[in-house]
């Protein structure tokens, strides 16, 4: 979470008596500053620098604190910055216009040195924690979908990929890779030196896919591709481009043949499961070909 040091807070006001003095208080704090005296500034200010709360006075020339409060608040890069207008008007119409627009607090001009900072000390520590929990929720979500192994997606986020392409009545590729005959490998390298190989299969998997393409491992030694509806060259090419890395490669290319299978899914009222079931039974049946292991089907 960040702390006095890091926060930057711009104040934005037409007389500079009253930034000036602001200034000398925040200062006290450790806070990084800036400053405005007027709406074009300080929307300037906020679009250009990392700004963390901003003290708006609301009686300016032109544009008001209010319109300025408005447009950063419609703005999805600047909607969560805090405001905190200042004003030397008491009237309660005036000061719940402030809230309407988006204010979180206000504190009244002349202003008390003592409790502007602990007012601007509030916030920034609110929207830091708010922050923080958001960071926290994210990654939380990232690991929801993430396969902890090998940092690929899992099962869960290709199987929603495969239903947005459903849903969305588009073609698309389903490569479905197999590594063979693991289980040796396991027995005679261990549990520690397979994980390795799995680890260095996926990450040549993800180098050697297309940029659009969904890389995931489904389960164990199960993996999966998910492609648009490209031409069955494209396809072909890009299986051989994975049979040739896995055979270049140093550390497992004397371990692991893989066995492939390719769906064409042009059937959009399908299932996910059915297309598990249609890859899964389909693999049993790939064609050995100069060393190819891999099968096409539709």
């Amino acid at each position: 979470m960040k702390t006095s040091n890091n926060f930057h807070v711009l104040i934005v006001d037409d007389e500079k008596f009253n930034i000036e003095l602001a200034a000398i208080y925040l200062k006290e704090e450790g806070y990084k500053l800036s400053f405005a005296l007027n709406a074009r500034g300080a929307i300037e200010n906020v679009l250009k620098k990392n700004v963390d709360l901003v003290l708006l006075d609301i009686n300016m020339p032109g544009k008001d604190g209010f319109e300025v409060c408005k447009i950063l608040k419609e703005d999805i890069k600047t909607k969560d910055i805090p405001v905190i207008f200042l004003t030397a008007q008491t009237d309660i119409e005036f000061i719940s216009c402030a809230f309407e627009v988006g204010g979180v607090d206000y504190i009244s001009k002349p202003f008390n040195g003592v409790e502007l900072k602990a007012r601007v000390k509030t916030h920034l520590q609110n929207m830091a924690y708010l922050q923080e929990i958001k960071d926290k929720q994210s990654k939380l979500a990232q690991l929801s979908v993430t396969d902890p192994l090998t940092k690929l997606h899992n099962a869960l986020y290709f199987d929603s990929q495969i239903k947005s392409y459903l849903n969305k009545d588009e073609n698309f590729w389903v490569m479905y890779l197999k590594l063979d005959r693991f289980e040796k490998i396991n027995k005679v390298y261990g549990f520690y030196s397979a994980n390795k190989i799995i680890k260095f299969f996926s990450k040549l998997l993800e180098e050697t896919a297309y940029n659009n393409a969904k890389v995931a491992r489904l389960y164990g030694i199960s993996f999966g591709i998910l492609l648009k509806d490209y031409d069955i060259g494209e396809i072909k090419k890009l299986y051989e481009s994975i049979y040739m890395a896995v055979n270049k490669s140093k550390e497992i290319g004397s371990l692991v043949t893989i066995s492939t299978v390719m769906y064409n899914c042009k059937d959009n009222s399908t299932t996910v499961p059915e297309i598990y079931k249609k890859l899964q039974n389909s693999i049993g049946d790939v064609e050995v070909s100069n060393g190819d292991k891999y099968l096409f089907i539709n």
